[in-house]
């Protein structure tokens, strides 16, 4: 070395034995030509050379590549701060990374020298930097594949909303409607009634059964209007209202005849609970009338789904057919009606007489009605 050390032997000594046992390759240059004057075993090994090769000559012949390295010992040595430097070695082949730390050597703090600290890292240094610039990448494309569901996510759920919304609007509109018409429906019926009182005596049993007929639509319309469960009618529900409009409407207070309602909880399509609400009150209208010579008799209302068919029952307890004046459904423009509203049903029509002595007339419909609660979404 061109400059003394001020260290006491032993710690030279110390000093000496940690710069040749270290792990790294060390080096330390001397004045403005950077002449080597010291180099460690782990130097030698990594150029492949022996210390007495190495010690007196420049430091940039030891280097594949010494533009950079000199410009930094230059650096160094005129202004006395560290440096530090990582270069590519393309000589190789598998190029090689070397990475030089460099400090001045000091005396009355004036540099007289460099220490060099060199550190060579093969291939796997350079796969570490590419696994690093992928995981960054990768982690930038994660990070707009998430900002892209997100803003996919919100448009979604705005759409959502915005249907949701519709359905609801929608729904309303078919409430108010439905309301609506049964109210004209309502007022057709009254202004019957009312032509009624001055119409003769044959025409007020025709205009009882239209009437009747109009009231059986004007409740379905109601029950739409209230309905809980959407477009569809519970068809208990609807033939209660209609043994309800028949009892106030053909039999009064006064009357013997009730009408009763056993029905399974099902649901009806409002196209085919039109028919089918007009089939129940002509066929519960022609029992009435029929029936119960003296004014005295139940008649019940019943619904059950049989595999994939549902049963309309309309079951008397009153004379049955046999002391009918036939064994028909009574009156011709009755049993037309009946015969077209199960037409447009697609239904079937038997008629047996029950274990009381009364009538039963079963109609058999496809089975456009499900049980409550097994309607879609």
């Amino acid at each position: 070395m061109a400059a003394k050390s001020t260290l006491a032997p032993t710690q030279t000594d110390l000093l000496s034995h940690c710069l040749e046992n270290a792990p790294l390759a060390m080096a330390m240059v001397e004045g403005t030509s950077h002449i080597v004057r010291y180099v460690n075993p782990a130097l030698c090994r990594r150029v492949d050379k022996p210390s007495e090769r190495l010690v007196g000559m420049q430091f940039c012949e030891m280097l594949p590549k010494a533009d950079h390295c000199v410009t930094l010992l230059d650096r160094v040595f005129r202004t006395g701060k560290p440096e530090s430097h990582t270069e590519q070695d393309h000589s190789k082949l598998h190029p090689a990374f070397w990475s030089f730390t460099m400090w001045p050597v000091l005396v009355d703090k004036r540099p007289v020298g460099v220490m060099i600290q060199v550190t060579e890292t093969t291939q796997f240094h350079e796969t570490t930097l590419a696994m690093n610039e992928a995981l960054i990448l990768g982690s930038l494309r994660q990070h707009e594949l998430t900002a892209v569901a997100d803003s996919s996510n919100i448009q979604l759920q705005t759409e959502i909303g915005h249907r949701k919304q519709r359905e609801r609007d929608a729904l309303m509109l078919t409430y108010e409607v439905s309301h609506r018409v049964k109210n004209n429906l309502q007022i057709i019926a009254s202004l019957i009634a009312y032509e009624i009182r001055a119409t003769a005596a044959p025409c007020v049993e025709g205009y009882n059964s239209m009437a009747a007929r109009i009231r059986a639509i004007a409740e379905l319309y109601d029950l739409m209007s209230q309905s809980s469960h959407g477009p569809t009618v519970a068809v208990d529900a609807y033939l209660r209202e209609i043994s309800k409009t028949m009892s106030a409407s053909l039999l009064g207070d006064k009357s013997g005849i009730k009408i009763e309602v056993e029905a399974e909880a099902l649901d009806i399509d409002p196209d085919h609970a039109v028919p089918f609400g007009l089939l129940v009150n002509e066929l519960a209208t022609n029992a009435i009338k029929h029936a119960f010579p003296d004014g005295t008799g139940r008649v019940v209302l019943g619904v059950e789904q049989i595999g994939d068919e549902i049963e309309l029952t309309v079951a008397d307890n009153g004379v049955g057919t046999k002391d009918r004046k036939s064994a028909t459904i009574p009156e011709r423009h009755g049993a037309d009606y009946v015969a077209i509203f199960a037409r447009q049903l697609g239904g079937t029509i038997s008629i047996s007489e029950s274990e009381e002595g009364g009538t039963i007339v079963r109609v058999r419909l496809p089975l456009f009605v499900v049980p409550q609660g097994a309607q879609g979404p």
